[in-house]
């Protein structure tokens, strides 16, 4: 069974194919010791990861420009300066740098597509940050879950930290969905 602290023993090998970090030649031709810091999920791993971050409600459903309306997190911030210059690349990984998390602390990088998730460091996000934000949306948090990260692929950053999300609101929905559900047997609930 796979959970928070048991899921680093739930990786595998490089895929054969396409992941975030471009096609398999790509990834070899990263450092044996960056390599070490980023690790793709198995099966097993992928979907309770995907699952986690979906209970936990980190980004907003139905609206991808404003991933943080919902009002879950204190501190909310934007980058949108992406381009192929030198000083742009720089400046990105500034930014990320200063968002204040720990090199060392794992992470989770999960693309839109629900298709080889990583568990990596932010060190390694930084050092990969032109990579990693240039293709499709990706959704990054830590176990934490007091910041969240998610990238849009048409070139917007979102960040937000100090997590102030309240299950109460979907509970109190979910009872008086589930009354209406027992009041009404004879009909199919998509839930």
């Amino acid at each position: 069974m796979v959970d928070l602290t048991n899921i680093k023993e739930h990786s595998v090998d490089r895929p054969e194919n396409w992941t975030i970090f471009g096609g398999p030649e790509d990834f070899d031709k990263i450092p044996d010791i960056h390599k070490e810091q980023i690790l793709f999920l198995d099966k097993e791993a992928t979907k309770f990861i995907y699952e986690y971050c979906s209970s936990a409600k980190l980004i907003a459903d139905d609206d991808f420009w404003q991933p943080f309306s919902k009002g879950n997190f204190k501190t909310t911030e934007e980058y949108s300066n992406f381009s192929e210059t030198e000083e742009s690349k720089k400046e990105l990984k500034k930014w990320l740098f200063n968002r204040g998390i720990e090199f060392q602390n794992w992470i989770f990088v999960l693309p839109n597509y629900n298709d080889y998730p990583i568990l990596t460091t932010w060190k390694m996000v930084i050092k990969y940050s032109n990579d990693l934000f240039n293709n499709d949306d990706l959704t990054i948090f830590d176990r934490t879950l007091n910041w969240c990260m998610f990238y849009f692929h048409p070139g917007k950053l979102f960040f937000g930290k100090d997590n102030i999300y309240d299950p109460t609101d979907d509970y109190k929905r979910m009872e008086a969905l589930n009354e209406v559900k027992k009041k009404y047997p004879q009909f199919k609930f998509p839930y």
